[in-house]
């Protein structure tokens, strides 16, 4: 790790010489597939600090050390599945990810060149002209963001896994290379994923129909066959002409 007291506060910096080296950079899925297929080109890495009594678990930002600017970094797809990258993604650029079964795992992916180290505050490019930064609606990934440049495809190299920015395994470098070369050449095409979008959501159920009120049920009277008495005389109300 770098000493705070060397660390360049004052601004961006960036690469002033094109590095030779190659390094390990890994990066768990999907954010290799947003890097890869999306244009996504900026990666935002942290040294984790366990708890400790007394302390909670801490995230710092990871400065790079100065010689690394300018070299190239082989993006390593680890087994790792950030499943919040999956809502980020969705919530920030409506990207559905593929899931961890389809994506490459434990393989070096991509190369890109580590051009730019900055922070949200001090980058001209983070107000409003980067969409990946900090999209609308969702939180900032990070505050220190590494930049990436010439981002190269090839088909996945599958290795062992290593510790970050060690110098790439010299027995692999040939290999590499031959893949980049065929990517470049347009020999070897980047594999589309198919997305798995999630269902939509289901229509808002109508409220059941209330139940019809049944009518009470009709009383009958009893019968009464008891006879009739006769009639007796009928006052006729001058209805037919007649009077008295």
């Amino acid at each position: 790790m770098q000493d705070v007291r060397s660390l360049n506060f004052a601004g961006p910096y960036r690469y002033t010489s094109r590095g030779t080296g190659v390094f390990h950079f890994p990066l768990a899925r999907p954010w290799t597939w947003a890097l890869t297929h999306h244009g996504m080109w900026n990666v935002f890495v942290h040294d984790h600090e366990p708890a400790r009594q007394g302390m909670p678990a801490r995230r710092h930002p990871l400065h790079p050390p100065p010689e690394l600017m300018g070299c190239w970094l082989a993006i390593y797809a680890t087994r790792e599945y950030d499943a919040d990258a999956v809502d980020w993604l969705r919530k920030g650029h409506g990207l559905e990810a593929p899931g961890a079964g389809v994506l490459p795992a434990r393989a070096y992916v991509a190369m890109a060149r580590l051009a730019e180290v900055s922070t949200l505050g001090n980058d001209y490019r983070s107000f409003g002209v980067d969409p990946w930064w900090k999209p609308a609606g969702v939180s900032s990934r990070g505050t220190v963001a590494w930049w990436l440049e010439e981002l190269q495809v090839f088909e996945p190299l599958e290795a062992p896994e290593a510790p970050r920015l060690a110098p790439l395994d010299p027995e692999l470098l040939p290999e590499l290379r031959e893949r980049v070369r065929m990517a470049r050449d347009g020999i070897w095409r980047p594999e589309q994923y198919v997305l798995q979008r999630p269902p939509p959501p289901a229509p808002p159920q109508a409220p059941p129909p209330r139940p019809k009120a049944t009518p009470a049920p009709r009383r009958e009277l009893p019968a009464d066959d008891s006879p009739v008495p006769p009639m007796g005389p009928v006052e006729q109300l001058g209805l037919f002409g007649g009077g008295s």
